[in-house]
């Protein structure tokens, strides 16, 4: 297509390029069907923009005149407009609901329930309030397109996105699996073994199917004065930040960003979609008046960072071919102050530190000449430096008091009697580019009280680890299953809980209950849960703790486990628990064999809570090399055992 320049990157590139007056084209695997993450939301917002064009559907309306079974637990889900889903702005905390990845493997337990899900959450902001990211907006979005137009939301991409612009190969998990796309999809590794294909559950917020040259074309639609999906003035509601202050994120309807300084100083409106499921990542970028849409989609441990910086550098090529050249960022150079004034003291204390969804526990002290952050509730105890600057910011520096190629720049504001940290980054990735960011990431802690007991009770479960027992056999979650509870004195009444994909902090409220507390008005704000302990009889007749999240998830303490011996021969399935054991001493070295029924899954950890082998690898071999002190888990559905042969 003309003006479209389209990029597909696998896991072992060997990228060429055809390059013509108006289309840059790598060719690696453009063919291959690549799950597009997070750019899935652009089509549930197009869809809701169709529908909107039609006069059937109000951009300002409540979201219960189109889902009248929606509630939460505040009235103040009332004021929720349809708006506000697609532009981060609703308040709803939650990400994602259990069963979302699933490997080789479609199951609406994710669509089914949203509504159940959503029912029980409190609100992390008011509606219309901030913007901060958020999937769960976009499953309400999904089933308002079904109530609206009575399709589902797999057929309506079908019929009126997809077969509209010729994208023969999008579709959700639904048309994959059901092979309607045929075997086009991209080959995934973890490490060098093959595994099954991932599917995503929750289609609207991020299980659209596509090839590299479909979405490219899908941005396509976005062209001014191209009306082949979209009037100009539904492109034009989309593309209007939600709010006109700079120091937040520059979200539209559906877009991640719809300014980028890079662009805006040669007077170039580029707007920009970025997402991440595990082992897929994926960026599109579109300039509406140059006509210029790209696609790019990659395979295996990357990230939309990445993808984005290369989506970037191909924008700034096609851009050059129309004489319009776009240099790179410079970083900023803020002059440094020997002394830091004494009204600065206000400042310390504890905070809730974090970008894109991960939060960690901080404490900020100065000196008279630098300013220490200091990550509380792990090994790392080296503060990172920073130095104040002429205009009131501080820059962090490195031991030798100079700043750092990546800048970092920190501003302490205070809003509605809170203090906030906004950061600016500016990042080099050499061969790649920059980029440059601004946005909260963090919140001045109170001090939360709490009686000798609650706090006792938590302690006792610092350090404790525990697993997720109740997602489906075929949950990819399986891989990182592991959660830790961490106390410290440093920061009484509170609690990190801790996994390998990050951490959250939480307030003790109850010996029982530690809950989300952070207003942080940005996307460091994001998948909020709060946390319950309860005592929880299992499958195998024990009765202990149960870490349970609000998303859904269901962990138990490893010091519960059984111990898997010699002796084990048989392993009885449960639908919905996983059966877990920690591997004795004396199974060192051994190795097992196992028969387990179709549907049943095997995973097998080291003493570091690492993944060793999992049934999910395509063609596993049945022989399984058992560590010290690790774990196996058994998953399936009840009926199903799994026998065990020395």
């Amino acid at each position: 297509m003309a003006g479209t320049v389209y990029a597909s990157v696998g896991n072992a590139v060997h990228a060429e390029s055809a390059q013509s007056e108006h289309t840059a084209e790598a060719t690696a695997s453009q063919d291959r069907i690549y799950c597009i993450a997070s750019i899935s939301k652009m089509y549930s917002t197009l869809a809701v923009m169709q529908l909107v064009d039609e006069g059937k559907v109000e951009l300002d309306a409540p979201v219960t005149k189109y889902l009248p079974d929606f509630s939460m637990n505040d009235e103040r889900y009332k004021d929720i407009t349809v708006r506000m889903l697609m532009n981060h702005t609703s308040g709803i905390p939650l990400g994602l609901p259990i069963n979302n990845y699933l490997y080789d493997d479609v199951d609406s337990f994710a669509h089914d329930n949203t509504l159940d899900i959503v029912s029980g959450l409190r609100f992390k902001a008011a509606p219309g309030e901030y913007a901060s990211y958020n999937n769960m907006g976009f499953s309400l979005i999904e089933l308002i397109v079904e109530n609206v137009t009575g399709m589902s939301f797999t057929d309506y991409v079908r019929n009126n996105i997809a077969a509209k612009i010729g994208a023969d190969h999008t579709g959700t998990a639904w048309s994959l699996y059901a092979g309607d796309l045929g075997d086009a999809r991209v080959s995934l590794y973890r490490g060098f073994l093959p595994i099954e294909y991932p599917y995503q559950m929750t289609a609207g917020s991020g299980g659209i199917y596509a090839t590299a040259s479909d979405v490219a074309n899908f941005g396509s639609a976005f062209f001014t004065g191209n009306d082949i999906l979209l009037s100009d003035e539904a492109k034009t509601q989309m593309s209007t930040r939600w709010n006109d202050d700079a120091t937040y994120e520059s979200y539209g309807l559906g877009w991640d960003f719809v300014e980028q300084v890079k662009y805006e100083k040669e007077n170039i409106k580029v707007m920009g979609k970025g997402g991440d499921v595990p082992y897929m990542n994926s960026s599109l970028l579109v300039a509406p008046d140059e006509q210029i849409s790209i696609a790019v989609l990659t395979a295996g441990n990357g990230s939309s960072q990445y993808a984005g910086l290369m989506a970037s550098a191909l924008m700034d090529v096609a851009l050059a071919e129309r004489g319009k050249a776009v240099s790179d960022l410079t970083p900023p150079e803020p002059e440094i102050k020997d002394i830091i004034p004494d009204h600065y003291q206000k400042y310390e204390g504890l905070y809730c530190c974090g970008i894109f969804g991960i939060a960690e526990i901080c404490r900020i002290t100065f000196d008279d000449t630098t300013m220490y952050k200091e990550e509380l509730g792990t090994d790392n105890t080296l503060p990172e430096r920073f130095k104040i600057t002429e205009s009131g910011s501080f820059v962090r520096v490195n031991d030798s008091g100079r700043m750092t190629a990546d800048r970092e720049i920190v501003y302490f504001e205070e809003k509605d009697g809170k203090i906030f940290i906004r950061t600016e980054l500016f990042a080099v990735y050499p061969g790649l580019g920059n980029k440059s960011d601004s946005m909260y990431t963090g919140e001045k802690m109170e001090e939360n009280p709490v009686s000798p007991s609650v706090q006792q009770s938590w302690d006792e479960l610092s350090q404790t680890v525990f697993v997720t027992y109740n997602e489906k056999w075929t949950s990819q979650n399986y891989e990182t299953p592991f959660y830790q509870i961490v106390t410290d004195e440093a920061f009484p009444g509170y609690i990190l809980a801790k996994n390998s994909r990050g951490a959250k902090a939480e307030k003790m409220t109850d010996e029982e209950h530690a809950l989300f507390f952070t207003s942080i008005p940005s996307t460091a704000n994001r998948d909020l849960y709060d946390i319950e302990i309860t005592e929880q009889t299992y499958a195998d007749k024990t009765s202990a703790v149960s870490l349970n999240l609000s998303d859904g998830t269901r962990c138990r303490s490893v010091d519960s486990l059984p111990e898997f011996t010699a002796d084990t021969t048989e392993i009885p399935l449960h639908s919905g628990e996983a059966v877990w054991y920690r591997i004795r001493n004396d199974m060192d070295g051994k190795s097992i064999a196992v028969e387990r029924p179709d549907n049943s899954a095997v995973f097998v950890y080291n003493k570091f809570r690492e993944l060793l082998y999992s049934t999910h690898v395509r063609d596993a071999v049945n022989t399984i090399d058992l560590p010290p002190d690790g774990y196996i888990a058994f998953v399936g559905e009840t009926g199903g055992s799994v026998k065990i042969f020395k």
